[in-house]
């Protein structure tokens, strides 16, 4: 488990830019929540901050390119 914790680390920190510490204040702030009304889900969701949605575009683009 730790290693695999590391690994994350490093890919997001080599991705991103960012530090690790940087990426987790920064994404420790945006919620997300999904209401169920009837046979509806509804997603409530605060709007991602430019430099987090570039930073998480960053790292999907290297997962889709392995």
């Amino acid at each position: 488990m730790v290693f695999a914790a590391l690994a994350l680390t490093q890919h997001i920190e080599a991705t991103t830019g960012w530090s690790i510490s940087k990426f987790v204040k920064t994404t420790r702030c945006y919620r997300e929540v999904v209401i169920e009304v009837g046979d509806q889900l509804i997603t409530v969701a605060d709007p991602l901050p430019d430099d987090l949605r570039t930073a998480i575009n960053a790292i999907s683009a290297s997962r889709d390119a392995h």
